[in-house]
């Protein structure tokens, strides 16, 4: 008897001990222990509300987030047996966790499972918002972007990939909302969601390290050069007859039913119209070039692209019929030259307009749609352009001007594609109001935003300036001012034209000029705008302590540029008048300081030490 009390009571501490171990992975992992630690999270079950369109108490940041599964509809995938999961789509969307009580200085994580069946993997990530008694939003601490892995019905995954962050609550904490937000516009099933927190030890590997923070300083950064307020860049997509004309969708295109040729003429007299109307100015604006833009001809019959047929480009997608569905893209060019086929090919207008010091950015090579294109279409588009545009020595573009505003629909590979090839902004991207879940960025809130999943590429706002909007394009100057943000003023230039557009845009063009001269606008083409915003948010500021510091009320500073972008014109925002300033020891020239202000140049990679001396 003895000898079985002791063997049952060593298989009772190993059976212990072993659970002990199994949930301690699991607590490290973020998973919870069923009796044990449980799961805070409400209806982590996902029992469908009324309407059986969203979980109740789940919500969604915009259309786009459902339920699915075989219990729902019999579509989409399901994990735990339930028959239900949730699907996310739209990089501009989030999947909203209902509310839980939270402590402060406690840990918290939450953790999920992940699957996409779109045409590429993607990733996405969960970003902990964090509220006070009172709803006030304290803080959002942001998960690591995470893959999730593609479903194929050929080769299916042996599992769902996992979703997992941590983090502290911090001070005055009363509640955490989770937002889980994707990384493209492919169709992600989330399943099994969790949050446990409060008295147990988490994995560390799972908490985002925290950056030392820098020491405390009253000193601040400008948002834009020379203490300028806001910035404004005008540019035009600027297409042949072979672009966007020729293969017009008939979508919210004024000048869809008429000649291709006719309009390609029209956008190559738009050239010189819009020279004239910035040359008085100098003001710099960007076109958006096709590739057919840098041809001076045809005639030896050149194929590029592999000689593409866009499958998608039929009556499915918003074409007037299938027949680009089976027709090669380019077969309709006419092998000629600018002389004789001059609506087609633009390659002598190219130095004119580098000549008055405009840029030259993508429009893409073949006017594709974004949101419908492969990433190898992609691909085979971007370095397309690259090679015509480097025959005229225009740089491998780094700015993008979507065709159609067709963004909607980029799967994380085209996205991809697009940062492979340098590309570091991004304008007309989706601006239906009707698809909010593809929307990044809007003139409402004219700021430029980095692309979730890529933020590399900051996608800019843009404003359509035809004859009719001219008076709301000057308020919506006035507003990005107002918000100390950024706004891009665009149309085709075939849009610019006649003796009324021109007035309409003179009009608007005069007035950003008035508020440049006023000090209160920068303006410079889209892409050098979008260098600047990156270079700058990258700047670190650190108070430098000094034993002398106190006798003189000085404060010093030290300034890194990490980026490769050179801030011409950094500014510096004093909390009093400033008298007089060195940088590494040297004075500073009187004309640099304005009142609270310090205006200096911080080349890429360099470390500067600033001293600010009260008048």
């Amino acid at each position: 008897m003895r000898r079985y009390t002791i063997f049952f009571t060593c298989s009772a501490i190993l059976i212990g001990l072993a659970f002990t171990m199994l949930g301690y992975q699991r607590v490290a992992r973020c998973e919870p222990l069923p009796l044990l630690i449980g799961n805070q999270l409400p209806n982590a079950d996902f029992e469908p509300d009324e309407t059986h369109a969203l979980p109740t108490g789940w919500s969604a940041a915009a259309p786009g987030v459902v339920l699915r599964g075989p219990a729902i509809d019999n579509q989409g995938f399901d994990l735990d047996g339930n028959g239900r999961s949730l699907q996310l789509i739209g990089i501009a969307n989030a999947i909203i966790t209902p509310a839980i009580a939270a402590e402060p200085g406690r840990p918290y994580c939450f953790n999920a499972r992940t699957l996409t069946d779109s045409i590429s993997a993607t990733q996405v990530r969960a970003n902990f918002h964090w509220y006070d008694a009172n709803g006030n939003l304290l803080h959002i601490d942001h998960g690591p972007w995470q893959p999730v892995v593609r479903w194929r019905i050929d080769t299916p995954p042996d599992e769902w990939t996992p979703l997992r962050a941590a983090f502290y609550a911090p001070t005055g904490t009363t509640t955490l909302i989770i937002r889980i937000v994707p990384a493209s516009d492919d169709r992600i099933y989330l399943d099994t969601p969790a949050i446990r927190g409060g008295n147990w030890p988490i994995g560390a590997a799972l908490f985002q390290p925290v950056a030392a923070q820098p020491g405390g300083t009253t000193v601040t950064l400008g948002a834009w050069p020379e203490g300028r307020t806001a910035a404004l860049s005008f540019s035009f997509d600027w297409e042949t007859a072979m672009g966007g004309l020729i293969h017009s969708r008939s979508v919210d295109d004024p000048y869809a039913d008429l000649d291709p040729v006719l309009r390609g003429m029209r956008m190559r007299e738009g050239i010189t119209t819009t020279l004239d109307l910035f040359a008085p100015h100098q003001i710099p604006a960007t076109y958006y070039a096709n590739g057919y833009n840098f041809l001076a001809g045809n005639t030896e019959q050149r194929t590029f692209m592999g000689d593409p047929i866009f499958r998608w480009a039929g009556r499915a997608n918003r074409w007037p019929s299938d027949a680009w569905a089976t027709t090669r893209w380019f077969a309709l060019d006419p092998y000629g030259t600018t002389a004789t086929d001059p609506a087609w090919y633009f390659g002598d207008l190219i130095a004119p307009l580098r000549q008055a010091g405009h840029d030259i950015q993508s429009h893409t090579f073949s006017h594709l749609h974004g949101g419908l294109a492969s990433a190898q279409e992609w691909r085979a588009d971007l370095q397309e352009w690259r090679v015509v545009a480097a025959d005229h020595g225009v740089a491998a573009a780094r700015s993008l001007a979507f065709p159609w505003s067709s963004s909607a629909g980029m799967s994380f590979d085209a996205w991809e594609e697009l940062a492979a090839a340098g590309i570091t902004s991004v304008t007309r991207t989706s601006w239906n109001p009707r698809q909010p879940q593809f929307q990044i960025v809007s003139s409402a809130d004219p700021h430029c935003r980095p692309i979730p999943g890529h933020e590399q590429i900051l996608a800019c706002p843009d404003f359509y300036l035809t004859e009719q909007s001219a008076p709301q394009a000057i308020e919506v100057i006035e507003r990005t001012i107002a918000a100390g943000g950024m706004i891009d003023l665009w149309a085709h230039t075939e849009e610019v034209i006649t003796p009324a557009q021109i007035a309409a845009w003179r009009s608007v063009v005069e007035r950003a000029a008035a508020e440049r001269a006023a000090g209160r606008l920068w303006i410079a083409p889209l892409a050098e705008i979008a260098d600047w915003q990156q270079a700058r948010t990258a700047v670190s500021i650190q108070a430098v302590e000094h034993p002398d510091q106190s006798l003189h009320g000085e404060v010093r500073l030290s300034l890194n540029n990490p980026a490769t972008h050179t801030l011409t014109g950094l500014t510096l925002q004093a909390p009093f008048a400033i008298g007089s300033a060195t940088i590494n020891g040297s004075p500073v020239e009187a004309t640099r300081i304005r009142d609270q202000l310090l205006i200096i140049d911080l080349a890429a990679g360099q470390t500067a030490e600033v001293t600010l001396w009260p008048a």
